[in-house]
């Protein structure tokens, strides 16, 4: 339908009757310029007018435009016309709610609602919007509005003598007008993309009073118009890009304490808590799909409510999250555990370690290259050119360079394009190799993309997702498809560093005939206007929620070594590029790792299997080992309820009867598979037990809790460490969680004794050592007593040589008795700490006459 002006102004002035907008316009007139926006609930629109509303959807630039003057004329007569007011329109209908991945060309123009997690903000910058310019030659001025982001400058001049030439104008910027203006990114919600997706972003401005409010990690709704710009090419293109002109920003509801709970969800609630089996039930409603596994199911069932965080009289926390590290063989659904657990949390959020590494995005030094010049090898041409690299990380060298062009792509066909950048970077654990039906092959990181068609989809894949009968581009005399004959994982005799360029503005270039995506960093942030920006990272889009993080042993360690903060400060600390921040990451951690070599030898250290540093480790809670060991009972019980599973699943998706087939009786056999309570009451459950119990320890669980910790600490047998006060603040994390868990304010015995359990039942897996316990066994490479023993033969090594022995000679005399390189270097620093031995200047080792021997135990 078509309004006129007149139309558009009477609906507005019919909404702004109501009492609840008059309200509104009175506290602008009393609040301006402090509050100078009002906020029009979208559904209050469509129940005036459904047409109007349509209409607002489809031309909101005119509607709103309107409405404001509408405002304006509204107000006392003494209000100044000039005054700038914004008008907000929220709650936008599920209709013109759309995901970023699916805005098209129609949306251009239109009213829509984008949800979505906020994974990058800038600083609020000054917009200009409208321009005083002044005439160069007569000094007239001439105020010009901007709309955009490019500088309108006027035209003619008010004089018409400056005309006759070209003038020229100069920008008065003090009496110019801005306004706030704040760029963000975001990005789809996890949970809602389909398989393994990549989740498309969307770039917005958010303007004047509300600028500045958003910050990376936010999950919000962004209801505004969508924008479309040229693409900044050296020639002008016909393709656009698009952003969103941002209305008005809702915050959703994104940790537990913000969950609308009902009178009837409380009365449900309290029903619940009041059940003896509620522990039971919440464990069996924990991925019911899964075997077993109660007692990580209960922990993780704890890990949901967390303990207390405790602010004491000088100020400083103490955590009450918990920190679940779980450590198995491949298939003992680690992994399905992590998934569930990040949906079940309404701000959980799932990362993979091996995603997570910065490390290795490019290829192998033999890659020939299609250069201006001529062809050449890679790794020659990188080498050749750096002269002074940087280290950009830790195993990344950069070096700036001009000068060179290569062959790459656009969509004409293949163009020289200029080499900003060349990379050198260690090589990953693993590399790929990609050889074509034509004998075309190339040698890449699992993570570099190509590019190609996969599933009948064309675009850029990782090599490590192709797989034989995918197709790769080959730009050779003309570019065409070829068929992959092989995908290789290569792990042996690698090289020992990988390469990549920098090519702009194509972002890729031709090496061996593939089309290589150059995946290195980018000199400069174009999201901040060549700018860094601060990104939101898994830890702080989980803040008040649960982080899983998978693959934990594969993060790279620059990455890996931020956790160590994140886990017991709770806090992520940012002193890069100029930038000083402080975010916060208020999250519990749900991590997996797998075994270095690919199962579990309960004969062996924990610590020697996982490629973890002891330190990061001793920072869980609670560790548990997961194996698959064949066992003739538990096998057949794994085996009934996989099949019962998948046989429920087949029953559930049955709309008519199947001959020969008792659909009822099979969902009534595999009932124990459907979860006692749903996922929306029980995250209701943990909410209300999260916000309104703030449990208070009892004598009683304060003795329990305190003898059994003093009862394991006195277990120690020659001189090792049974347990840790980590341990101890473990023990109070659990007994809280299980108290809100019951909806109790007080930590009874029951609560203590079920803390008691799981840490014994912990410690029992990883750090036994005969009838007592060894914390070092959890997280050390080595014991006590075997650090005890290591000495005594290194030093007597020393003591018994004649003339002095070098650490190499040490090390393969020490060999056979198990002691590795690492353990004898840690134990000849702590030898000369302790003054026992000395280094002379050939570099041999000697024991001092007067130390008196290796020293009793430090």
């Amino acid at each position: 339908m078509y309004f006129q002006d007149g139309d558009i102004s009477t609906s507005w002035e019919q909404i702004f009757s109501d009492d609840k907008y008059h309200l509104k316009l009175v506290e602008i007139q009393d609040g301006y310029p402090d509050v100078r926006s009002i906020t029009v609930d979208f559904a209050d629109i469509d129940a005036m007018n459904m047409e109007f509303g349509a209409y607002l959807l489809q031309n909101p630039d005119k509607a709103i435009a309107i409405g404001v003057k509408v405002i304006k004329d509204l107000m006392p007569g003494s209000w100044d016309p000039s005054n700038h007011i914004n008008l907000r329109i929220d709650n936008l209908p599920p209709d013109a709610t759309i995901e970023v991945r699916n805005l098209r060309a129609k949306h251009l123009g239109t009213l829509v609602a984008v949800e979505g997690l906020v994974r990058k903000a800038s600083t609020p910058k000054p917009r200009l919007t409208r321009a005083l310019f002044r005439c160069v030659k007569c000094n007239a001025e001439v105020w010009e509005p901007q709309s955009g982001m490019i500088l309108r400058e006027p035209l003619f001049c008010p004089n018409e003598g400056c005309n006759k030439s070209a003038p020229h104008f100069q920008l008065d910027e003090r009496m110019s007008e801005y306004t706030d203006t704040q760029k963000v990114e975001i990005q789809e919600n996890p949970e809602g993309l389909r398989g393994g997706a990549q989740p498309e972003r969307l770039s917005g401005y958010i303007e004047d009073d509300i600028a500045g409010k958003t910050m990376p990690g936010n999950r919000v709704t962004l209801n505004g118009i969508i924008r479309s710009v040229q693409k900044t090419e050296r020639d002008k293109s016909t393709i656009f890009e698009i952003f969103m002109d941002v209305i008005s920003c809702e915050f959703e509801q994104n940790d537990f304490s913000e969950l609308n709970i009902t009178k009837e969800d409380e009365e449900e609630i309290l029903r619940m808590g009041q059940d003896p089996d509620i522990l039971k039930k919440i464990i069996a409603s924990i991925a019911p799909t899964i075997f077993g596994m109660d007692e990580e199911k209960e922990a993780v069932a704890l890990q949901l409510f967390g303990g207390s965080q405790k602010v004491m009289d000088d100020g400083t926390t103490m955590r009450g999250d918990i920190h679940i590290l779980l450590m198995g063989d491949p298939g003992v659904a680690k992994s399905q555990l992590l998934r569930y657990m990040s949906a079940l949390s309404p701000r959980g959020i799932y990362a993979s370690g091996k995603s997570a590494s910065a490390a290795g995005l490019c290829v192998h030094g033999d890659t020939l290259l299609e250069l201006e010049a001529g062809t050449e090898r890679i790794e020659d041409f990188v080498n050749a050119r750096m002269s002074a690299p940087e280290e950009y990380r830790p195993g990344i060298w950069r070096q700036a360079v001009s000068g060179d062009r290569i062959e790459s792509i656009n969509s004409v066909g293949t163009v020289l394009m200029p080499i900003t950048y060349v990379w050198k970077i260690k090589t990953p654990d693993k590399l790929i190799r990609l050889t074509t039906m034509g004998g075309d092959s190339l040698i890449l990181t699992p993570e570099t993309k190509v590019q190609a068609m996969k599933d009948a989809r064309y675009d850029w894949f990782e090599s490590g997702t192709l797989s034989p009968g995918d197709f790769v581009t080959i730009m050779k005399t003309n570019g065409r498809l070829m068929m992959l004959q092989s995908v290789e994982e290569i792990t042996e005799d690698l090289p020992e560093y990988v390469y990549d360029l920098t090519v702009d503005p194509a972002h890729c270039f031709l090496g061996g005939g593939f089309v290589i995506h150059n995946t290195a960093a980018a000199v400069k942030d174009d999201f901040g206007d060549g700018r860094w920006t601060l990104e939101a990272g898994a830890l702080v889009l989980a803040d008040k929620g649960l982080a899983c993080i998978d693959e934990l042993d594969k993060m790279g360690d620059q990455d890996r070594s931020s956790l160590h903060e994140a886990m017991e400060s709770q806090k992520i600390s940012v002193a890069k590029a100029g930038i000083t921040a402080t975010l916060q990451c208020r999250c519990s951690m749900l991590a997996a790792a797998n075994p270095k070599l690919g199962r579990f030898d309960m004969q062996s250290k924990i610590a020697e299997q996982i490629n973890l540093p002891p330190a990061l480790m001793s920072r869980f809670d609670l560790m548990f080992v997961l194996t698959d060991v064949p066992d003739a009972k538990r096998d057949k019980n794994i085996t009934s309820h996989i099949l019962d599973a998948h046989r429920r699943g087949q029953a559930r998706m049955q709309r008519d009867p199947v001959d020969g087939v008792d659909i009822d009786g099979i969902l009534e056999h595999t009932s124990n598979i459907k979860p006692p309570y749903s996922i929306e009451i029980l995250r209701k459950y943990v909410a209300y037990a999260k916000k309104n119990y703030l449990p208070v320890m009892t004598d009683e669980a304060y003795k329990l809790i305190m003898d059994d910790y003093l009862r394991i600490r006195l277990s120690s047998k020659d001189g090792s460490i049974p347990i840790t006060a980590r341990q101890l603040e473990a023990y109070v994390r659990l007994a809280e969680a299980s108290a809100k868990l019951h909806l109790r304010r007080k930590v009874e015995r029951e609560d203590a004794l079920r803390s008691i359990n799981l840490i014994g039942y912990y410690l029992k897996k990883i750090a036994s050592n005969g009838d007592s316990f060894d914390i070092d066994l959890a997280g050390g490479s080595f014991s006590n007593k075997e650090r005890k023993q290591s000495r005594e033969i290194i030093y007597n090594e020393i003591k018994n040589a004649v003339g002095g022995i070098s650490a190499e000679q040490i090390k393969n005399a020490v060999a056979a008795e198990g002691i590795s390189s690492s353990a004898v270097d840690a134990t000849l620093d702590m030898l000369r700490a302790n003054v026992a031995v000395y280094l002379d200047s050939r570099g041999l080792y000697k024991v001092l006459e007067d130390a008196g021997g290796a020293g009793d135990d430090e």
